[in-house]
């Protein structure tokens, strides 16, 4: 990394003192299952990696070679278990920070929102499956548990005996658990997953009562509706993610009505317990979705709402969980996570073929399920990716009129390259022009327009600063081409929990947003950040409270788009850099090489499939898990690439003005602080290693080196210049702490995957990837 980061004392003392305690607890059960002579060389690597911080490059990269070499010396049984040990620490270290996390965020006193009426007017969260999510569901699962027993322990000062024999019996079932997944998952795993960790009791209450107290909060998905490139979804996946919905807010709502029933056999008289005994059967009534589903949903509100006057009619007091009820109709209207539908442009441009395409066939699914009640109970909108005209959009809306008769699902552009986010606001008004489109917009619409803005393929093709410039000036110019027009835009975030694909921290992405974003905060969240978000209820909440309070304080400022020349002439110079690597042959060979590109197959990370195509191109490898290349090697290319070498040629009078822009320009602003974070985490002395074991001619692996070294180290001194902190992390030191801390707790996963793919061991690649996922996790 070209900065040094502070020592763990900048921790917080109850986390470092959880993280030793637990750490310490794992050492046991590793030396107890795998024997005291194989624990003695798990802790020799240990001490050898932590002997590394602070150490220069050349020092690091001759010691990585070493424990490799000695790492080869181990059968593949031992391997396995050091891959296993070492991925288990470090999920450990995970489930540590989420539990100090959630302690930190019960304490605080609550920030009184209500106090700030000029705050957005919804939340919603569009919870996706992540193409690189490796971790098997056992594993998950008894880390949740873990997690739970360690946020009591903090906050509860529950006595140590008591948490630590729980713990160490959590511990040992990690253990067993095989981490990886032995199977890539189906969409149906995917969606199960999803909601068995958004729709957990505790955290849709805490979803609830800040849908109530905060903000209105609704929560969407594209698990069974995003058929873009995807074989394995059409309308019996879409079914079964909206099955698999229902079946946990049935559950919750059959909890809330035993409550009430409690409540009752305290009570004489009977009349209650009869509209109790129709609520329940018309909610029984809706155990499947199955075609004609909205009438049935109806009935069962219907019956619920005559509970609830019934109740406040004899008690005078609504039942809180009969209140709660109320919010769960409010914020699931047919009792299920509303689907959000897409499919690519080229599909939709195909002519006409006798067998129906498979979104034609989710369309007709749709309406039928909705009959007797609304369809956008069941799906929310139409997204058309890779919109470029606004014919994709018109053949989009030709298919929902043929399902439905109307244009009652919205059709929402997906822009997300650059020559994309360029056009988009001649493509929008193009769309206010259309006949057909700009009567459904004023009509069925409600005269709001939905416009996604995807980060991860226009960070791909032109790297991450670039991106964001591109769509933080769209989404300005678009929101006042809707507002000329007297339309209402609604900006759909692509973004995940990466810097890559949007990510950060929440004041610095809603800095840059234009006033229309603020009012509707619409976000994807990603497989691993559906679990960090949502991995305790008062995670949930404190997320929920910090995007109210931030999106309230951006809407007191004037939003203002992007206009600092410097930046653009910047911008451009970081693209042309970036381009110029990625379409070298060589460079292409060394993703091959030097990258798990080669062995994404093997990882069972999802259910779409890596690639687009099969031959070695940044434009065939979709863009997600083309960052996941980058994170295992632990070079992060994209957020950095390309910027070292525009600093370089920048003049002082270049340099200066970035400085103001810096100051300034909160989009690059916010960009320098992700950056800083990421350089934080990049290991170039492993990357050595990885370019060194490729195959590749050794003088073609040293140039790239060498490369990689002088950009990164060009970075570093730009960030260092505009921020006026050695400390790359100087707005957030315990995070800074916490990376120095874990790692060098990485490399020995790093070591071992090189050695996984050399023989061929998939067993032992899968948990590599794993481990070195849940080691880069950390986002603060």
């Amino acid at each position: 990394m070209p900065f040094n980061l502070p020592n763990e004392d900048a921790l917080p003392p109850d986390l470092r003192e959880l993280v030793r305690k637990s750490g310490r607890m794992l050492g046991q059960v590793i030396e107890r299952e795998s024997g005291a002579k194989f624990f003695g060389k798990v802790e020799k690597l240990r001490v050898a990696m932590a002997g590394l911080r602070d150490q220069n490059a050349d020092a690091v990269s001759a010691e990585l070679r070493r424990q490799l070499e000695s790492l080869r010396t181990l059968s593949q049984n031992d391997r396995r278990t050091m891959a296993r040990a070492f991925t288990l620490f470090l999920e450990l270290m995970n489930a540590c920070e989420n539990a100090y996390r959630s302690q930190r965020l019960q304490e605080k006193p609550a920030e009184k929102t209500s106090e700030k009426p000029d705050g957005p007017t919804s939340l919603v969260y569009v919870l996706t499956a992540h193409p690189t999510e490796a971790r098997s569901p056992e594993n998950i699962e008894v880390f949740h548990r873990i997690q739970n027993i360690l946020t009591d322990a903090l906050i509860h000062h529950a006595p140590e005996a008591r948490w630590h024999q729980s713990l160490a019996h959590e511990l040992e079932l990690a253990w067993r658990a095989f981490p990886t997944r032995e199977r890539a998952p189906r969409v149906k795993d995917e969606a199960d997953h999803i909601y068995h960790t958004a729709l957990r009791p505790e955290i849709l209450r805490s979803l609830l009562a800040a849908s109530s107290e905060v903000v209105p909060v609704y929560l969407r998905t594209w698990v069974g509706g995003d058929k873009d490139g995807h074989p394995g979804v059409d309308e019996k996946a879409m079914a079964d993610s909206l099955n698999l919905s229902r079946a946990s807010l049935l559950h919750f709502a059959h909890s809330l009505l035993e409550d009430v029933e409690s409540s009752l056999a305290l009570l004489p008289g009977a009349r209650l317990r009869v509209e109790l005994s129709r609520a329940k059967a018309a909610l029984a009534a809706l155990r499947r979705v199955t075609p004609g589903d909205g009438g049935r949903v109806e009935r069962a509100k219907a019956a619920f709402g005559k509970l609830c006057a019934a109740y406040e009619n004899e008690i005078h007091v609504l039942h809180p969980r009969l209140r709660e009820g109320k919010r769960l109709f409010y914020v699931f209207p047919a009792l299920v996570v509303p689907i959000e539908l897409r499919e690519a442009s080229d599909i939709l441009m195909q002519p006409p073929a006798k067998k129906p395409l498979a979104i034609e066939r989710m369309l007709a699914c749709l309406a039928r399920l909705a009959r007797g009640g609304e369809a956008r109970w069941y799906a929310r909108g139409f997204i058309v990716s890779m919109t470029s005209s606004v014919e994709h959009l018109a053949a989009a809306e030709r298919k929902v009129r043929a399902a439905f008769g109307s244009p009652v699902l919205p059709v929402i552009p997906l822009f997300e390259t650059s020559a994309a986010l360029d056009q988009s606001s001649e493509i929008v008004s193009a769309l206010f022009k259309h006949p057909r489109l700009g009567a459904a917009l004023r009509g069925a619409w409600g005269n709001s327009l939905e416009i996604m803005v995807g980060y991860s393929d226009s960070s791909k093709e032109g790297g991450v600063f670039p991106s964001r410039l591109a769509i933080a000036g769209a989404m300005h110019t678009l929101e006042a081409v809707c507002e000329k027009a007297g339309v209402e835009p609604v900006f759909f975030q692509g973004s995940g929990g990466s810097v890559d694909r949007g990510g950060g921290t929440v004041q610095d992405q809603l800095a840059w947003w234009p006033r229309s974003a603020l009012r509707t905060y619409k976000v994807t969240i990603q497989g691993e950040m559906v679990e960090r978000s949502l991995s305790s209820p008062e995670i949930a909440r404190g997320q929920i409270e910090r995007i109210a309070i931030s999106a309230a304080a951006a809407l007191k400022r004037k939003p203002v788009a992007p206009h600092s020349e410097a930046l653009f002439r910047f911008a451009g110079s970081v693209t042309a850099s970036y381009r110029a690597m990625i379409h070298d042959p060589d460079f292409l060979l060394v993703v091959a090489r030097a990258t798990p590109y080669a062995h994404l197959s093997s990882l069972k990370i999802g259910s779409r499939p890596a690639r687009r195509t099969t031959e070695i191109s940044v434009e065939g490898l979709r863009a997600i898990p083309w960052v996941l290349c980058w994170t295992q090697t632990r070079v992060l290319f994209q957020t950095w690439w390309g910027v070292g070498s525009a600093w370089r040629r920048a003049d002082a009078k270049e340099r200066s003005a970035l400085a103001e822009a810096f100051a300034g320009e909160p989009v690059f602003t916010s960009y320098i602080k992700a950056l800083a974070f990421t350089l934080a985490k990049v290991e170039l002395p492993l990357w050595k290693i990885y370019l060194e074991q490729s195959g590749l001619e050794a003088s073609l692996a040293e140039k790239f080196y060498l490369f990689f070294e002088a950009e990164l180290k060009s970075a570093g001194e730009m960030v260092r210049a505009l921020s006026g902190n050695e400390n790359p992390l100087w707005f957030k030191p315990w995070l800074g702490a916490s990376i120095r801390l874990r790692s060098p707790m990485i490399h020995p996963l790093n070591l071992l995957q090189l050695l996984a793919v050399e023989s061929q061991d998939f067993v032992l690649f899968r948990t590599t990837a794993t481990g070195i996922s849940s080691g880069m996790m950390t986002t603060g």
